[in-house]
């Protein structure tokens, strides 16, 4: 993969882990001192970890939609996979960000912080997986096709 290649591909992803990490980050943490530093770090790690992760993740569960529903609307299968996708990366993220979470000290405060970041972060997690669905990833296989 050349350098074109990777310019046109990593902006979005690194755009949206941004945005998830620092939104989750805020839930967990709230705006206080370490903020920053709380934030900066689940980003630095969800960015070398999720990234990849998430590349794939979305490769396989859009495969494993389309020939799990092949007989459905083209539209519906890509909203269930924006609902595999968000729930995928979603729990991923918010296991990172209960781990940084300092009052997580056994596992029922670790579950119960973790499944208190999933909800209240599932709907933007939604969104921007229907974002990268509809609008990210057609415009990266077409920039990437004529590369």
């Amino acid at each position: 993969m050349n350098l074109r290649k990777i310019a046109i591909t990593l902006p979005a992803p690194i755009c949206i882990v941004a945005s998830i990490t620092c939104f989750m980050t805020y839930l967990n943490h709230g705006m206080n001192q370490e903020f920053w530093f709380n934030w900066l770090s689940a980003f630095v790690f969800s960015l070398l970890v999720i990234v990849p992760i998430a590349g794939l993740m979305i490769m396989k569960i859009s495969i494993w939609v389309a020939k799990m529903l092949p007989n459905i609307n083209p539209l519906y299968q890509k909203l269930i996979q924006c609902v595999f996708i968000a729930l995928c990366i979603e729990s991923i993220l918010a296991v990172i960000s209960a781990l940084g979470t300092q009052n997580v000290t056994d596992v029922a405060s670790f579950v119960s912080v973790w499944a208190f970041t999933l909800v209240r972060a599932l709907p933007l997690g939604y969104v921007i997986a229907m974002i990268m669905v509809f609008i990210v990833k057609p415009r990266i296989q077409r920039a990437l096709a004529q590369a």
